[in-house]
């Protein structure tokens, strides 16, 4: 926990003392004939042994002098009776005007604006007491005649002026009276006379409060439903009847993630649809150009916010499926800083708490299995294959293993550029693209994910779960789509209007 004092125990001490001070007493004749009123003298009791020493002038034949109040704490306890819902978050939103530094004055305009976040104030009862010093009977009955009207049976107390306290005002109750100090029969003792006044006060002790900058409206949701009226339909409501939707962010601006880099878009040259959960970021397929760059200090404009390097973060939203085909959000999110080299660049650190979890163990690597030779491969190595093996047809007609793999190197002739079929090194394994195998104790190479049996056909009525899996060569984490049938980038590619924001 993080160190905070805000003086708040010490506010109610010196208020109480503030209560108890400026009472005088009225003292006999002078030689002139004439009575004095002087004021009594206000001290906090818990003195420590060094204070007292200076006060005694390091003596310990200096009396202590008379008419004095002692104000001090003699418990403190929890007021169960008054506890109130501890989880509680109130919300304030306040608007300042603008403040003018060269004149020193506030002006007509608005200024910043803030939220302020009040947490539930844990509640005490302070016990105080008040000892009033005398040398003469007089003189005490002068003093407790002015105090003891005050407190009929309290008085209110405030110990903050700030509006946005919701603890500043409590009160002070006169609970007893101790008349005297003194033994009855008094006899000749000539100590000074001491009468205790105790006070409870019921206070509040406040964690520090939350104050962020308010923002402003980045996403807009517009949804029309068939309704009739006067009548509420819970179906409706919650989407059976949704006629339209549309999500729309200030300036309409999509964005591009590859890597830790990412682009601002403009006009979008494909269709949105084309690009729900990332389907063109394949795998084994460049990246197409989605739209028209724009530069990030236009979006900054947009906003009049400035992006700060590592304390701005981006909250990209995409959508899974569970084996119930419930679509649940993923937020993936990422503190981000503006390229010093490329203005149409953000530089992002994804937070890798907020990438989804794995459901498949990771594989060692991405691999096309024609063209790789897995010889040498430990037990329980795991590769994502690109292409099929054993008796599948590819599509040119040809089983994997007669297919015949050819590569140019921009010498003129293709035809001499033969790279290495592998397909027969597989043995015996029968597997598609898109699906993983791991090799076993025999040496044989096991299909452990299946992405035929992972793929959602026209004529299925099941669900299927969005997998997720991540190559360890790379650190590059994977999805499988089940309703496409093949594997993208986890988090990366595009992401259309209203699926991504910045907290600047």
């Amino acid at each position: 926990m993080q160190h905070f004092y805000d003086a708040q125990i010490r506010r109610y001490i010196l208020q109480f003392i503030r209560m108890m001070s400026n009472f005088s007493y009225v003292t006999g004749k002078n030689s002139k004939g004439e009575s004095e009123t002087l004021q009594v003298p206000v001290k906090y009791g818990d003195m420590s042994r060094q204070v007292a020493q200076i006060l005694k002038k390091g003596s310990e034949n200096t009396l202590i002098t008379a008419p004095q109040i002692s104000c001090y704490i003699t418990n403190m306890a929890y007021d169960r009776d008054r506890m109130y819902n501890p989880y509680h978050v109130d919300k304030k939103h306040i608007r300042e005007r603008e403040f003018d530094p060269t004149a020193n004055a506030y002006t007509g305009s608005p200024g910043q604006s803030h939220t302020i976040e009040r947490i539930m104030p844990t509640p005490f009862e302070l016990t105080f007491n008040a000892d009033i010093f005398t040398t003469n009977t007089d003189q005490k009955l002068q003093i407790l005649e002015q105090i003891l009207v005050l407190f009929n049976p309290a008085l209110e107390l405030q110990t903050t002026d700030n509006y946005l306290d919701w603890t500043s005002l409590s009160f002070v109750e006169l609970t007893n009276v101790t008349f005297t100090s003194r033994a009855i029969p008094q006899g000749i003792a000539d100590e000074i006379d001491v009468a205790t006044l105790s006070f409870r006060t019921p206070i509040f002790i406040s964690p520090p409060a939350k104050l962020k900058k308010l923002g402003v409206i980045e996403k807009i949701v517009m949804s029309i439903y068939d309704e009739e009226a006067g009548k509420v339909d819970l179906d409706g409501i919650l989407g059976t009847d949704l006629l339209t939707r549309k999500i729309v962010t200030p300036g309409n601006y999509a964005v591009l993630v590859l890597g830790n880099r990412i682009t601002l878009l403009g006009e979008q040259r494909k269709n949105n649809s084309t690009h729900v959960n990332n389907i063109e970021n394949r795998v084994f397929q460049s990246q197409s150009q989605f739209g028209n760059k724009i530069n990030w200090l236009r979006f900054e404009s947009l906003y009049n916010k400035t992006i700060t390097n590592g304390i701005s973060t981006i909250q990209l939203q995409q959508s899974t499926t569970n084996i119930n085909g419930d679509d649940i959000i993923v937020n993936v999110t990422g503190t981000v800083s503006i390229d010093p080299q490329d203005q149409f660049t953000l530089l992002v650190d994804i937070d890798e708490d907020s990438i989804p979890t794995n459901t498949l163990n990771s594989v060692d690597a991405v691999i096309n299995p024609l063209t790789f030779n897995p010889a040498g491969a430990a037990v329980g190595t795991r590769y994502l294959i690109t292409e099929d093996i054993g008796n599948k047809i590819n599509t040119d007609g040809k089983t994997a293993s007669e297919t015949d793999i050819r590569a140019s190197d921009n010498d003129g002739d293709p035809s001499a550029d033969t790279v290495p079929n592998f397909a027969e090194a597989w043995g015996t394994t029968i597997a598609s693209a898109n699906d993983i195998i791991q090799k076993n104790a025999d040496g044989n190479w096991d299909r452990v994910f299946d992405s035929d049996q992972n793929t959602l056909f026209s004529d299925s009525s099941s669900y299927l779960e969005t997998q997720y899996v991540t190559n360890q060569t790379t650190g590059i984490q994977f999805k499988w789509l089940p309703d496409q049938g093949f594997w993208v980038k986890s988090y990366e590619g595009f992401y259309a209007p209203g699926t991504w924001s910045v907290q600047f």
